[in-house]
């Protein structure tokens, strides 16, 4: 069995190995900068006096993610550090497309991962915005995960938004605004409702044109058509189709309104009185009775029919409690799988100048902490890792599912 290949970033090896990961041939690639480096960011490895700087991309207008260049990837190039000015060249921006001509890699060792060596910057900040292909694409994913069906709702609107003064922050993405609502009627059923939620308006100059010069007043109750979203911690956001009425007179709607928006308490035995407000109980635990300074903020998204209550999400909170070590145990291996190489070292940044320092697994373990655990009705959830400032200020955000797997998702901070 031919043993699967590693690609080589670091000065492990010499310059002209590096480069013959590449191919010989160049092609064009469009690209969206999603990292570049910036001041007070870790130095890239040196090559003598060579800097191997980088850019991460993401292609997410692209719906085949295997294709030429996967969804995610890295593209490379040899610097020098300027002494005046600034160092790195050339500079791209995040958030900005690029065209690129480029040498691919000749393998990934990630799936979905893609690598190129730079050799020109054919054009800075591309416009797709008028591109139909990637348009149908945004279109797909956004109302990929929610209900086929729009349905007639009243709701009360928590917040005032006029959608004229949105700004649309990428081409590839169906630009929405954003309002809270804290109560529903549906009118299928004609029950009311207190639910903590959020009403995205969608707007573009194509399919959502109509939308552009809407206006919602906080304390108003609108008559809407709208499709409920069905991913995950999506169960109370709903996509407006249309607006049938505005100003609505009903009492009952109001007062659960209201009541919505108290703050109070859930009580959790055990443990100190959670904080219940906007959907959310906030409470705090120690970890280890005998350390301090091993707390743990604890949040509990309350039920969906009922904001004030954390009815679902309290009994997983209880199981993971009735043996924390089996839990953080299972947490910081799957934190490791995902973080060490194929020798069972991470590589860290606090490198003071050539780069990255390598930890072993116990002394990698030793550093991390649990800082906070997010838990849904469901018995989905997030932790935050703390990561004791390896990777400067950022943490690890680790998803865990009902059934007790973790997906570690990546740095955030």
């Amino acid at each position: 069995m031919e043993e699967e290949k590693k690609f080589i970033r670091d000065n492990t090896v010499t310059k002209d190995e590096f480069l013959a990961q590449f191919e010989d041939k160049t092609t064009e690639i469009t690209v969206l900068i999603r990292s570049a480096w910036k001041k007070g960011a870790r130095p890239f490895p040196l090559f003598g006096k060579e800097a191997l700087a980088n850019i991460d991309y993401m292609v997410p207008w692209i719906k085949d993610a295997e294709g030429a260049l996967g969804s995610f990837g890295s593209v490379y190039w040899f610097t020098k550090k300027s002494i005046f000015g600034y160092p790195y060249k050339p500079v791209f921006k995040e958030g900005f497309i690029y065209r690129l001509r480029v040498r691919p890699g000749r393998f990934s060792d990630r799936p979905k991962f893609r690598y190129f060596f730079l050799e020109e910057i054919l054009e800075e900040d591309v416009d797709l915005s008028k591109d139909d292909g990637i348009y149908h694409n945004a279109l797909d994913d956004y109302y990929k995960d929610c209900e086929d069906k729009a349905r007639e709702m009243r709701v009360y609107v928590t917040r005032d938004l006029d959608v004229s003064k949105a700004v649309q922050k990428a081409q590839f993405h169906i630009a929405r605004a954003v309002t809270g609502i804290s109560a529903i009627r549906f009118m299928e059923s004609g029950n009311g409702q207190m639910i903590e939620g959020l009403l995205e308006i969608p707007y573009d100059n194509r399919e959502h044109d109509g939308n552009r010069n809407l206006k919602l007043k906080a304390g108003t109750i609108y008559w809407i058509t709208a499709r409920r979203r069905t991913g995950r911690d999506k169960e109370n956001t709903f996509i407006l189709k249309q607006i049938l009425e505005e100003n609505v007179k009903d009492e009952e709607l109001i007062k659960l309104a209201e009541e919505a928006r108290t703050p109070g308490s859930w009580h959790v035995d055990g443990l100190d009185d959670f904080y219940v407000k906007n959907g959310e109980a906030e409470g705090h635990v120690l970890w280890d009775d005998s350390d301090e300074t091993s707390g743990v903020d604890l949040v509990l998204i309350c039920d969906v029919d009922n904001p004030k209550t954390a009815v679902g999400a309290t009994p997983h909170l209880l199981k993971i409690l009735a043996d924390k070590e089996a839990f953080k145990t299972k947490l910081f291996d799957a934190v490791v799988e995902h973080m060490a190489d194929e020798n069972g070292m991470i590589d860290t940044w606090e490198g003071e100048s050539e780069g990255d320092v390598s930890l072993t697994t116990e002394e990698f373990v030793k550093r991390l902490s649990i800082d906070v655990i997010l838990l849904n009705p469901d018995g989905t959830g997030y932790v935050e890792v703390g990561l004791d400032e390896m990777f400067t200020d950022h943490c690890l955000e680790v998803n865990f599912n009902a059934d007790g797997s973790f997906e570690v998702q990546g740095l955030m901070g």
